[in-house]
């Protein structure tokens, strides 16, 4: 992806949930300043989230996820730059009526988020390092 300066606060890559009660998010700027991957099935008090630093603007990125057993990851540009292995919350708890997917959108009524993609994927398992680096170079 490539924004070409700084987003809004909350604006988001993506967003993916049944509402505000239950959903998981990457917004490249959080209250925090930082880029924040979070999900939750309790609303925005109970987010499980991995941060790290902000984005940078004027170029294409890659930016990943990977998330299982309990783990979340961040990578930018196949780097690995965040990590919470806490993570106690799953998409199974969302329930069986996920209403929104969302890209560059969010459920909350925050700002749209100005940047062009390039590619969008989401796997039925969990990513390795070596696999988000080389996809970060093709």
């Amino acid at each position: 992806m490539a924004v070409s300066t700084t987003p809004a606060t909350w604006a988001r890559i993506f967003d993916i949930g049944t509402a505000v009660t239950a959903n998981m998010f990457l917004t490249p700027v959080a209250d925090s300043g930082k880029l924040r991957f979070a999900i939750t099935a309790g609303g925005g008090g109970a987010e499980q989230r991995v941060e790290a630093d902000p984005l940078p603007t004027g170029r294409w990125v890659h930016v990943a996820v990977a998330y299982g057993s309990g783990t979340a990851v961040l990578y930018t540009d196949g780097r690995e730059v965040g990590r919470n292995t806490a993570v106690t919350v799953e998409p199974a708890h969302f329930g069986n009526q996920l209403r929104a997917g969302y890209l560059g959108r969010s459920q909350y009524p925050d700002p749209y988020l100005k940047a062009a993609f390039d590619d969008f994927r989401v796997y039925g398992r969990t990513l390795t390092a070596n696999e988000v680096a080389t996809l970060a170079r093709s």
